[in-house]
């Protein structure tokens, strides 16, 4: 993470935040390819998301360790951070999936990258935060992208899977609106929200009696890969991006994410890309080009 931090000491602080949001969807794309396989092995969502945050958790306690500090400097965020990412992270994260096993996951992550809009809507409705129209038409540029990635073979059309997707979208803007405002380094922001989330799946786990241990070394690999490279560090570049940009351009950015995932589906999953896939990206990363030529003067009121 250090490394990376100085790589754009160059950049400008908008760059900064803009280089992070897209690195936070570009390890986000990989959770489809992790989860698909730990779900496989008769994991419930509520166990697989325990063993996700709490694996989070550990990797980012190491990084923390030499900075133990920051938490004491901190402790007066330290329960809202948790709150935060126990209502909001966790819940979000188990409707995404219960709305994947209803109508597919190509449907439902159209229906949860609807968020940008709920995050617009938010910022005007509690901090009355202009809009500006370049956002509203990106928006809408990126979820008729994101129209195309659907498979029309696997289309589902089941109400419940939609308003749990719809719910998914409404948790996760309100935990990138609130979190905007935490004054905790990105660090222990992190660490406290991979901690909430873990404690919250663990207990609904422990309650639909589906908590299990690890038992396979394919599992265990595949958990510990989704608690690294799809949880802490996206988390972390997220937080890190939201720093330096507002958190209107952060959550329009971080819906590349789709865009990894079909890449991503290519190269590990041998999946066959269509005309209307390509189209689709091709759509979406007009609408986030929109975006990052967007220079609002919000990025100076964000840290």
């Amino acid at each position: 993470m250090e490394s990376i931090l100085k790589s754009t000491k160059l950049l400008s602080d908008e760059r900064r935040g803009e280089f992070f949001a897209i690195l936070s969807g570009l390890f986000f794309g990989l959770i489809g390819y992790f989860g698909i396989r730990i779900l496989d092995e008769n994991f419930s969502i509520a166990n697989m998301l325990c063993w996700r945050f709490f694996l989070s958790a550990c990797f980012i306690g190491c990084l923390l360790l030499p900075k133990r500090h920051l938490l004491k400097q901190h402790a007066s965020e330290i329960k809202k951070t948790l709150l935060y990412g126990s209502l909001f992270y966790s819940i979000m994260s188990i409707l995404y999936f219960m709305s994947s096993q209803y109508v597919g996951t190509g449907l439902a992550m159209v229906v949860f990258f609807t968020y940008p809009s709920m995050v617009l809507l938010l910022n005007w409705f509690l901090y009355g935060e202009p809009i500006t129209k370049r956002y509203y038409f990106a928006s809408a540029v990126i979820l008729i992208g994101m129209v195309f990635l659907v498979d029309i073979e696997e289309f589902t059309f089941d109400i419940l899977g939609i308003l749990l997707g719809i719910l998914s979208a409404i948790f996760y803007a309100f935990y990138i609106v609130f979190t905007k405002k935490n004054q905790s380094p990105p660090l222990v922001s992190t660490f406290l929200v991979s901690i909430g989330c873990s404690v919250f799946c663990g207990v609904i786990a422990l309650l639909t009696h589906s908590f299990i241990i690890p038992n396979t070394v394919s599992l265990t690999v595949n958990l510990i890969s989704m608690g690294v490279l799809c949880t802490a560090l996206p988390i972390l570049f997220l937080l890190q991006g939201l720093k330096y940009i507002s958190s209107e351009k952060a959550s329009i950015l971080s819906v590349l994410e789709p865009v990894f995932v079909v890449i991503f589906g290519v190269i590990l999953l041998d999946e066959q890309i269509s005309t209307s896939h390509i189209i689709g990206v091709v759509i979406i990363l007009m609408g986030a080009l929109m975006t990052l030529f967007n220079h609002a003067p919000s990025a100076q009121n964000t840290r």
